[in-house]
């Protein structure tokens, strides 16, 4: 099988599918030659309404294809992810495909609108639209929600995860081809018949036992759904300087299997979907195999049912995404107890019992670990952070910070810009 052939294939279309359902946003593997021509679409699935709607103004579909080609070169000389901002100021992110082949295929994965800074989207659209001779409008013509928003270091390793994933596939389709191939034809050699056509693994036939693993921890056994975890990432068979690497590469693969049996099986899978960016910088930061079991068994948590969970971590978890919600807006306890379905009073016991914080002693710990972030991934003047945190005097916002940091908004940026 041809690589182009290989890449229109089932298989690769239910890797890209599972990609771009994990990430929130469109996927797409094209050919771009040594001159920066960008061939068809050899697979993908999906595409925003914004990118629809700009792919029929004039010129805009080229101006699509111009960035995308830019930064599929770049990916292509630095042979790792890169991170780009299209014409109409979306980030995208391209990263080479089956480089093995010497072919130059890339996937392209976007748009998406990083995590640190939403309120930049409408902006950059704007100002694109306008770009492309668009009649100036005081907002967007199509909806922009279905534009994820995600931490920005999440998608170049859920790129990097896809196209490890299509490489295992291919290196599997050679070596089948390679057995089928008889001990005494010449190598190479085609043999009569219908062509073989590259199907993905079934259910029954998954290596990864993705339905025992669902089935126990539906069943709130997660003691054997974390040795069957455990075992399956361990069933590595490679070198030794590549194992971990492998393993890292298993432990995704399992944890698809074990999301898309739950499927089958009728079980809610949305929550661990969404946390997959996160899931998959915590597989490449892992350092062994604990690692690796404690990442899959914290995304698959919401699969057990909740009489097994622990009922105060799940309520502070809730809590957490509530708040952050609503920032930098007020946040009422008992507007966001309402909204959980809690008592105020048992909010602030969980809180408590957790942390030894009040209400708003949490919400304002809340609001400078924002910060902290903002501060770590953005230049925008303290003045600015303090705002996009809920914190409309400065002075104060550097007073909180400090009793909780105990240094500045400034000391905490410059520390972190300079490693120490």
């Amino acid at each position: 099988m041809t690589a182009v052939a290989f890449l229109h294939s089932r298989a690769v279309r239910r890797v890209l599918e599972r990609a771009s359902r994990a990430a929130g946003m469109p996927a797409a593997i094209h050919h771009v030659d040594d001159e920066g021509h960008e061939g068809r679409k050899l697979g993908g699935c999906g595409q925003c309404a914004a990118c629809a709607y700009i792919a029929k103004l004039p010129g805009g579909a080229d101006a699509c294809q111009a960035s995308r080609v830019r930064s599929s070169q770049y990916a292509l000389s630095v042979t790792k992810p890169a991170t780009f901002l299209c014409h109409m100021g979306f980030a995208c992110v391209s990263v080479p495909a089956l480089p093995s082949t010497g072919q130059r295929f890339v996937l392209t994965m976007g748009p998406y609108c990083p995590a640190e800074a939403p309120e930049l989207l409408m902006e950059d659209a704007m100002r694109g639209l306008v770009a492309l001779g668009h009649a100036k409008m005081p907002f967007f013509p199509v909806p922009l929600t279905d534009i994820n928003h995600i931490r920005g270091e999440s998608v170049p390793a859920l790129a990097e995860w896809t196209v490890d994933a299509i490489a295992q596939l291919w290196q599997a389709e050679q070596a089948d081809a390679e057995s089928a191939e008889p001990t005494d034809s010449p190598r190479g050699k085609r043999t009569r018949g219908r062509p073989r056509r590259l199907r993905s693994k079934s259910p029954d036939t998954s290596p990864y036992r993705g339905a025992e693993i669902a089935a126990a921890l539906a069943s709130g056994d997660q003691t054997l759904a974390r040795t069957l975890v455990k075992t399956g990432i361990a069933e590595v068979d490679t070198s030794a300087e590549l194992q971990l690497s492998a393993r890292r590469a298993r432990a995704v693969a399992l944890t698809s299997a074990v999301l898309e049996a739950a499927e089958r099986a009728g079980r809610n899978t949305t929550r661990s979907w969404e946390e997959f960016p996160a899931f998959l910088n915590a597989v490449r930061h892992a350092a062994a195999d604990t690692d690796l079991v404690k990442a899959v068994m914290a995304l698959l948590s919401p699969l057990v049912p909740r009489r097994q969970t622990d009922t105060h971590d799940s309520v502070l978890a809730e809590l957490d995404r509530a708040v952050m919600g609503r920032m930098p807006e007020a946040v009422q306890l008992g507007e966001i107890a309402e909204r959980l379905g809690k008592h105020p009073t048992a909010i602030t016991h969980h809180l408590q019992r957790k942390y030894g914080l009040s209400f708003s002693q949490y919400v304002a710990r809340l609001r400078i670990d924002k910060a902290k972030e903002l501060l770590r991934r953005t230049r925008l003047g303290i003045g600015e952070v303090a705002t996009r945190v809920g914190i409309n005097d400065q002075s104060n916002f550097t007073k909180q910070f400090r009793k909780f940091e105990g240094l500045s908004p400034v000391q905490y940026r410059e520390q972190y810009r300079t490693g120490r």
